[in-house]
């Protein structure tokens, strides 16, 4: 079977700033339509599987609702295509965005389409760090994720997934920022060593904080200190803090380090959150080779994809590189292009039209 796998974050895009700055937001009505035409466009391109993640404000349910994918495709062969809504139990939150990934991986999914922000993406490569993966920006920060249409999207997913487009042609493997945390928690009147690691796609920050608290970093005094896979000019948030003084293209080797603070040298204004600037301090910039690590120690809250998600304490100690070991970043144009020259799109030339079917 041809299967793909869409992800759709009911929480992307509506965390608290929103209500602090002029972020926009992406409604749960636009994020149905997203979902419907890549569902249409999927199995209009041979899909015959889609695997779809449930979520509590039932977004999923409300995109196949009213669909029917039994008909021809855009070769005039008979094809159906089944919709299925993963059995996974739900907490409403980041983890099921992690469940489904694994489920993903595990159902073999050809192709997975995410809806969602960095954040969202981030949970995906948890749950399946090498997923063939098209991430569409639906969330507050945006730097892995792209806007892509979700007719496009599903197209190019299924094209993918059915093996018609290599993905040796059109996927790239993403870098990430690869964490080692090391620390000492008490046990009751017992010390214990725990070990843990972590990734990130576009930064890891290390926030003067003792509690995690709200997600979003919000207090740009607390920033100690980022390494950035990607940073670009052009992004908001954590990461245009590092793609201010040392910009990072998604595809170029490395890294940077940034650490904030001191007062005496150079100054920088940033958009830390959508709409909203601010001036930092930089101490230092200093660009990072693929696996090059960076040991940072003390305590802190760790800030992956610009949300707070990791206390460490003062006896703790974080190893931290960018390497490429994300996921494959499946190129949409250049997935439809190839299609498009191989006559993918072709009808036959006296087609059955009594199977078309349309997402509204």
């Amino acid at each position: 079977m041809t299967t793909v796998g869409i992800i759709v974050n009911p929480n992307a895009g509506k965390d608290i700033r929103r209500l602090v700055t002029p972020a926009t937001h992406t409604s749960d009505v636009t994020k149905v339509g997203i979902v419907r035409r890549a569902i249409v466009a999927a199995a209009e391109s041979g899909a015959t599987r889609i695997l779809l993640m449930p979520d509590r404000h039932r977004l999923a349910e409300r995109a196949a609702d009213g669909l029917d994918l039994s008909g021809l495709d855009s070769s005039g062969a008979r094809r159906d295509c089944v919709i299925e809504i993963v059995d996974e139990p739900l907490t409403g939150s980041r983890f099921d965005t992690i469940a489904a990934a694994r489920r993903f991986w595990k159902e073999q999914v050809g192709a997975v389409i995410a809806l969602g922000g960095d954040g969202t993406a981030r949970d995906v490569a948890l749950g399946w760090p090498d997923a063939p993966l098209i991430a569409i920006s639906t969330g507050t920060n945006n730097v892995y994720p792209s806007a892509i249409d979700g007719t496009s999207a599903g197209a190019a997913a299924a094209l993918v997934a059915s093996g018609h487009v290599d993905i040796a042609r059109v996927g790239r493997r993403s870098k990430r920022v690869t964490v080692r945390i090391d620390d000492v928690v008490l046990d009751g009147d017992e010390e214990r060593h725990v070990s843990r690691d972590d990734l990130a796609l576009v930064d890891l920050a290390f926030i003067d904080a003792q509690f995690v608290g709200a997600r979003a970093v919000r207090d740009p005094s607390t920033v100690r200190a980022v390494v950035a896979a990607v940073a670009t000019p052009a992004s908001t948030g954590l990461s245009s803090i590092a793609g201010r003084v040392h910009p990072i293209d998604r595809w170029e080797d490395g890294g940077v380090l940034v650490r904030l603070g001191g007062g005496d040298g150079r100054r920088v204004r940033v958009p830390l959150a959508p709409g909203s600037f601010t001036t930092l301090d930089v101490a230092e910039v200093r660009p990072l080779a693929l696996g090059e690590n960076v040991e940072i120690v003390g305590k802190c809250v760790l800030a992956f994809d610009g949300e707070r998600d990791v206390p460490v304490s003062e006896r703790g100690r974080v190893n931290v590189r960018v390497d490429k070991s994300g996921p494959l970043l499946i190129d949409v144009e250049a997935t439809l292009n190839i299609a498009a020259r191989d006559r993918r799109f072709d009808a036959p030339s006296h087609s059955n039209t009594d199977g078309d079917h349309h997402g509204h």
